[in-house]
């Protein structure tokens, strides 16, 4: 699959972007069966693709696919479309993308899954680097929180410091 720039660009000011989301209870509930499926018919319409799981808790946790010729998120409009304005046909990507403000500094990671054509080549490779790569940033974000909590218990104040 490949698409121009301005393709690209109209796609998304057109909002003909298939967007699909699913819930999970918890890390441990996370099924990616739906997203996977989704993905690839979507990818052989020839539609650029947004699937997303969101993990519940009181910060919650963003796990996306999206398909695209440059590493942002298709909500990002108008920074893509003033990236990518008049470029020359170019492969569609498969992109993976985890939103938490304990996920990086920025609050979200982005990686290269594969080609759009190497997905269709080879889809149980590229579905288990996604797995992997979710899996990953799940054990980063529970082991960042832990620091978190623990520097937050290490900084209060003691009763008798409470005190004067």
């Amino acid at each position: 699959m490949q698409l121009t720039g301005n393709e690209v660009i109209e796609a998304l000011k057109n909002e003909e972007i298939e967007h699909k989301v699913w819930t999970a209870e918890d890390q441990t509930l996370i099924n990616l069966d739906p997203l996977f499926l989704f993905l690839e018919q979507k990818i052989n319409e020839n539609k650029l693709v947004n699937g997303e799981i969101i993990i519940s808790g009181d910060e919650p946790i963003h796990l996306s696919v999206e398909t695209n010729v440059i590493n942002l998120p298709l909500r990002y409009v108008n920074q893509i479309s003033k990236i990518i304005i008049n470029d020359p046909e170019t492969d569609v990507n498969v992109y993976m993308f985890v939103d938490h403000p304990d996920v990086t500094r920025s609050g979200m990671r982005i990686e290269l899954a594969a080609s759009v054509q190497s997905f269709l080549d080879d889809r149980e490779s590229v579905m288990s680097k996604i797995s992997l790569f979710f899996d990953r940033e799940i054990q980063n974000i529970s082991k960042n929180q832990a620091e978190k909590d623990e520097q937050a218990e290490n900084e209060e104040p003691t009763e008798t410091e409470k005190k004067d």
